[in-house]
């Protein structure tokens, strides 16, 4: 298993007319996080991931809020990569307030994909020997 925590500080234009983060911001913090997470636990950016040919779409999103988060709060995003990634990466998210209370959880299953073929296919293998030890 992987966890990591990412920061963000909420902006207002994230939000509506009471302060609070409008729900369509959530794609965008797991987007975020989730980029942080993979670089820290394979070493290797989308960018580069790209170059070779290997895209990671998302196949499925899912979010929960339990509380508002406000304007102006810096939010703790914990990305948590359970399972050993296959032709799939699941993470999963906890999001927490400045108070530490958990406002947020969600999930994302994305799919490596050939970036020529657009069909389903392996990862990377300098991805997968980098992110294997988080999984033993």
């Amino acid at each position: 298993m992987f966890v990591y925590e990412s920061k963000v500080k909420v902006r207002y234009v994230e939000t509506d007319q009471m302060g609070v983060v409008h729900h369509s911001n959530y794609a965008q913090y797991y987007e975020l996080a989730r980029t942080e997470c993979f670089e820290a636990c394979s070493g290797m950016t989308y960018e580069k991931m790209e170059s070779e040919g290997v895209m990671l779409p998302i196949l499925e999103m899912q979010s929960k809020f339990l509380k508002p988060a406000l304007y102006n709060q810096t939010l703790t995003i914990k990305s948590i990569v359970k399972e050993k990634p296959s032709i799939k990466l699941t993470v999963d998210y906890e999001i927490y307030n400045e108070a530490n209370e958990l406002i947020n959880t969600g999930k994302t299953v994305l799919v490596f994909v050939n970036k020529a073929s657009r069909r389903p296919c392996q990862p990377p293998a300098n991805f997968m020997e980098n992110v294997r030890q988080y999984f033993v």
